[in-house]
């Protein structure tokens, strides 16, 4: 017997079988764990085994190498089978979007569709060429002057699909890159041999022809880096320091969430009226230095109410702007007053004499907080006795993973900065406000001095915290529970004003 036929013999017999069994095993494993090799596995065993067994046995074992139309359409199908199965290899390999596997290869669209179309022409080329004996030297000289006609007749189209591999060549941008075109701004969601496609800050999709787009100049803002800057301008009077007012910008940019490094602060110019500042701001990405700068501006608001900083109203509203209430801290007997009795409607204020609260008021200030914004932070010392007069707030302790814990919340007529009262003692809470919110802020010295000539306030005020030291101990044994470490945190619950002051 012929040695090369019973090798064959024994790959039909054995090898296409336990080589059938091992990839219908693979594919289906590959297939539970939704693996982009999965299908190409399946369709390997499935389409391209079973023909090239056939074809094995009319060339191999019964030696057939010319069998007719019958041969040819075998081999014809067996090839569609490869072109089936490349097909799915080549989206497991090359993906359009997130790379899932560090094998995959990113590319953009259009060069996946290119790939694919040359997989496809090349292997019906060869089926035409090799098994079906087609010259297609001679078809293509026919479809000359046809293809001038067609071109001619698309050269649109053409212009499109040249200007898409001169784009892809250059690569000016990739899917997911903010760009702006012309004077429209949108993010890339798609690229093919035709166009591309922006979604604007509309939510709008805007289709922009490659050969439009090759010839406008293109401004690509999430390269050579993802971070974008946006820069804005602010006034104030010229009463106020700049280097005041530069450092009450700082501080409430500390508090701006999506930003990357320091904020650039310039003087910008002086007004006839004020002083002008220029802030830039650089952001993670594109489109979230947008929402800083938005945040930063709302929050400026409140710290400039804080801080007694003035931002100076247009010069044609002069005239008729009430000035005493551009000053925010400016102490009047109205606002004394309107302070005492407030206090005097407090529960735990009962015990204290008008005279005391008048000298009290006099020394206090109101400020203003937004939604968000961190009045103290757990872990620094307080300056003052806060008391909530509008607006509502929340307590929270860091758990071991650094996320926020809720204590409880706390509203109009409710107090917070008690640790102001005990001596070498930081907040052992950090305390933010839910919406906007108007404070009293009694200063560290006054409130320890009315605490001690008051014996009955602080009574009142120990009471008045019992419930909130529970929630802090309950809290603090539930993160200690958590991280297996339940130890003494040195937290109000082992502890009461009356203590301190006794």
């Amino acid at each position: 017997m012929n040695q090369s036929l019973l090798v064959w013999g024994c790959i039909l017999i054995f090898g296409f079988p336990i080589l059938t069994i091992i990839l219908g095993q693979v594919g289906e494993s590959l297939r539970r764990r939704e693996h982009p090799l999965g299908p190409f596995i399946q369709q390997l065993q499935r389409f391209v085994l079973p023909p090239l067994s056939i074809l094995a046995i009319f060339r191999k074992i019964l030696s057939i190498q010319e069998g007719g139309i019958a041969l040819q359409v075998l081999e014809t199908l067996w090839g569609i089978a490869i072109i089936y199965t490349s097909l799915s290899l080549i989206k497991a390999l090359l993906t359009t979007g997130k790379k899932e596997y560090f094998w995959q290869i990113a590319v953009p669209n259009l060069l996946f569709q290119v790939v694919r179309a040359a997989l496809i022409l090349g292997v019906a080329a060869y089926i035409i060429a090799n098994i079906w004996h087609i010259d297609l030297s001679q078809a293509a000289q026919a479809l000359g002057i046809g293809s001038l006609v067609i071109a001619l007749a698309l050269q649109d189209t053409l212009s499109n699909l040249v200007s898409g591999f001169l784009l892809l060549a250059d690569s000016p941008f990739k899917k997911g890159d903010w760009i702006k075109v012309g004077e429209i701004t949108g993010q890339v969601v798609d690229m093919n041999w035709r166009a591309v496609r922006l979604l604007t800050f509309e939510e709008d999709l805007l289709v922009i022809p490659n050969g439009s787009l090759g010839k406008q100049n293109i401004l690509n803002h999430s390269q050579p880096t993802p971070k974008s800057w946006v820069s804005f301008s602010v006034s104030f009077s010229r009463n106020d320091p700049p280097n005041r007012v530069k450092q009450v910008l700082q501080e409430v940019y500390q508090q701006i969430t999506g930003t990357v490094g320091p904020a650039s602060i310039l003087t910008k110019s002086f007004n006839d009226f004020s002083i002008s500042y220029s802030i830039w701001i650089c952001g993670q990405d594109f489109f979230p230095k947008f929402r800083a700068a938005e945040q930063f501006k709302t929050r400026l608001y409140y710290a400039a109410k804080r801080k007694g900083l003035t931002i100076p109203y247009p010069i044609e509203y002069q005239y008729i702007a009430d000035v005493t209430e551009l000053d925010t801290k400016k102490s009047t007997p109205e606002n004394q007053q309107q302070l005492v009795e407030y206090l005097l409607s407090l529960p735990y204020f009962t015990s204290v004499s008008s005279p005391v609260l008048t000298k009290l008021a006099q020394n206090a200030t109101v400020e203003y907080y937004g939604t968000g914004e961190q009045i103290i932070q757990e872990g620094e010392f307080v300056l003052g006795l806060y008391i909530i007069q509008n607006g509502n707030a929340i307590l929270t302790i860091k758990d071991t993973t650094g996320g926020e814990q809720e204590v409880t919340r706390i509203a109009n007529g409710d107090f917070f900065g008690e640790s102001v009262f005990m001596s070498g003692r930081p907040s052992v809470v950090s305390v933010t406000a839910l919406g906007d919110l108007q404070l009293i802020n009694i200063g560290a010295d006054a409130a320890a001095n009315l605490l001690l000539e008051n014996p009955k306030f602080a009574k009142q005020i120990d009471e008045s915290l019992e419930e909130r030291r529970k929630a802090i101990a309950r809290v603090q044994k539930q993160i200690a529970r958590l991280s297996n470490n339940i130890t003494d945190n040195g937290n109000l619950g082992g502890s009461s004003i009356l203590k301190q002051f006794g």
